[in-house]
């Protein structure tokens, strides 16, 4: 599946807005119309006050009558900015609210897409600028699009009722003010084009910077910068990364204050061909004096409306932008099949009776190079299997095919002779109970990083006594309710290498699924350790198809079949000493092997 690159209008890009927001946030489709109502009746308003001012002066009210007067005018004004800002606050977090929800359907579509796509770089690039710039900063994007939009609309509709109500002043007066209006929101649009260039240039320079200081930072790199003497060359480079953002930054100050002069000057010339006739009418008697502070306290609001106007628009077009970058992730996300489609199985999962791998070879989508390269075999119910090789042979990427993280480019995986493309995925998954060279230990509990809150056939209690883990938690304070990591508990503990080993164990024994898998979890081992913890596993696998993955020849010779992996095929199967007296390369490699353990055992001893 592909990201799109489309561009969007602005009413598409609305039309998507509101239907995001129709699930659970629906009122914030009466934005405009609510808006434009709130805008219009305070316009009136404020425009309306002088004017009854004027009016009561020159009926000469008693002060009761016109302080009454002024006291309803004060009422009713608060009144309604108290109303319009309410609303407002109201909008500004309802949309707040809309944004947080698109983070969650990002998140969402990151853990609901295939594995293979979550670690396409393209894709998480793509995924990176749209969250940036659709709904990550509460400055771009859906937060700025439809506030903008209904407040445009308002502006708009603001500045049309003062056009038309100046024809009883000159006939072409309308025309004037809709022409500069239109005038100062292309300047700021183009203003916004040469900012949008210069900030994507300051953006570079801050995450150039960032990374500079983030790495002087890290404790590793820290030593290395003092004894190195690099202090000099990361001084240097911030010192040019510094004066390239303030070079930037000036220039989009100049920019800003030069559109503002601009929009002054067209601001000028608009009050005059407004003001002047106005005034002229007044002069010779054929506009009374209310009237006359009417019009002057409306179009005193012009000048701020169509500067608030060319703002509102131009903002509105970068928004657009924003959000048509921004829905290219969601829409690929909604793309995605829902789980009611994943969750169809053509075929039930028994026991597993045999694995056959025929003919697959798979490659990364971004790659024509084969990884896996045509590669065939069995294997049985209850048998041990070892996976071996150099680093890079293809031996994870072979298991990830195997439990269903990827997908052949060619030939076929079976289940029971069955095509694994035959079953649920979420059901086929539960197959397996890995556990991966660098497995993940989440910030929660000890109990929930073994269980995950799911149903298994072995308890909590047998599967920590049966890993060793039930030591380990009788060692700490909260027992199995100790929170792991401090990412969310400033108490919590960090397991040691061996601890997290036994976690794993546990962790894949309570999953309990029929095909265990060992992703060279014991890489940090020496040789003779690892092959102990290996027939550990393998005690605690009985009844299981076994699976072990290795790049050390001499711990997996107590398994039942080895699979030598060379290059991405299948080398030769059989064994270990079958493969030692049949297979040259296999027993060169394990006698160079062997030579480096004597030698880092020699050096244990001599210590």
């Amino acid at each position: 599946m592909e990201i799109g690159q489309k561009k969007y209008t602005i009413f598409q890009n609305i039309k998507w807005y509101l239907k995001k927001a129709s699930k659970k946030f629906p009122k914030l489709k009466y934005g405009l119309l609510v808006n434009t109502f709130n805008s219009l009746i305070l316009l009136l308003a404020t425009s309306g006050v002088p004017t009854l001012i004027v009016w009561g002066l020159q009926e000469k009210l008693n002060f009761l009558s016109f302080s009454l007067l002024i006291l309803a005018v004060c009422i009713g004004l608060g009144c309604l900015l108290w109303e319009q800002s309410v609303y407002k606050t109201w909008l500004t977090w309802e949309n707040a609210n809309l944004r947080l929800q698109l983070t969650v359907d990002d998140g969402m579509g990151f853990l609901m897409s295939p594995f293979e796509e979550s670690i396409d770089t393209t894709i998480q690039k793509q995924r990176a600028t749209s969250s940036k710039h659709g709904y990550q900063d509460d400055d771009s994007g859906v937060d700025v699009l439809w506030p903008n939009f209904a407040n445009l609309g308002a502006t708009l509709v603001s500045i049309c009722i003062i056009a038309a109500l100046t024809v009883m002043i000159k006939w072409w007066i309308p025309i004037i003010i809709l022409a500069i209006a239109l005038l100062s929101g292309l300047l700021l649009v183009k203003l916004n084009e040469h900012q949008r260039q210069l900030k994507a240039s300051l953006d570079n320079s801050n995450f150039v910077q960032k990374y500079l200081y983030q790495e002087a930072f890290k404790l590793d790199a820290g030593k290395d910068i003092r004894l190195y003497n690099l202090r000099g060359q990361y001084k240097k480079k911030i010192d040019v990364i510094y004066r390239e953002s303030v070079k930037t930054q000036q220039k989009i100050n100049r920019q800003r204050v030069r559109s503002i002069w601009l929009i002054c000057v067209l601001d000028t010339f608009q009050l005059l061909f407004v003001y002047v006739p106005l005034v002229v009418r007044v002069c010779d008697h054929s506009m009374t004096l209310p009237t006359f502070t009417f019009f002057l306290t409306l179009l005193g609001t012009l000048s701020a409306l169509v500067r608030k106007g060319a703002i509102e628009f131009s903002q509105m077009i970068m928004a657009n932008e924003d959000v048509s970058i921004g829905r290219k992730y969601l829409d690929y996300v909604d793309q995605m099949p829902s789980q009611s489609e994943v969750g169809i199985a053509k075929e039930k999962i028994g026991k597993v009776e045999e694995i056959e791998f025929r003919n697959v070879s798979y490659h990364y989508s971004n790659s024509s190079k084969d990884i896996i390269k045509n590669m065939s075999f069995t294997i049985k119910k209850n048998a041990t299997i070892a996976l071996v090789g150099l680093n890079g042979a293809g031996k994870t990427t072979l298991i990830s095919l195997l439990m269903g993280l990827l997908t052949p480019t060619e030939g076929t995986i079976l289940i029971n002779g069955i095509p694994v493309g035959d079953f649920d995925l979420r059901a086929y998954m539960q197959l397996f109970s890995p556990i991966f060279q660098s497995g993940a230990t989440f910030a929660d509990t000890v109990e929930k990083n073994v269980t995950f809150n799911n149903q298994s056939d072995l308890s909590f209690n047998t599967v920590i006594e049966k890993s060793g883990l039930a030591t380990v938690i009788k060692q700490l304070t909260e027992g199995k309710n100790t929170n792991l990591t401090q990412y969310v508990d400033d108490k919590g503990v960090s397991l040691s290498g061996g601890q997290s080993q036994k976690l794993m164990l546990a962790r894949a024994l309570y999953k309990n699924g029929q095909v265990l898998v060992l992703d060279e979890p014991t890489a940090a081992l020496d040789s003779l350790a690892e092959s102990n913890l290996y027939r550990q596993y393998q005690e605690l696998a009985a009844n299981k198809i076994s699976i072990f993955i290795s790049h050390r020849l001499a711990s997996t010779q107590f398994a039942d079949m080895i699979f030598f992996i060379k290059n991405g095929r299948l080398a030769d199967s059989g064994k270990h000493s079958d493969l030692i007296r049949s297979n040259h390369e296999y027993a060169n490699l394990y006698k160079v092997q062997s030579k480096y353990y004597q030698k880092g055992d020699e050096k244990d001893g001599e210590e």
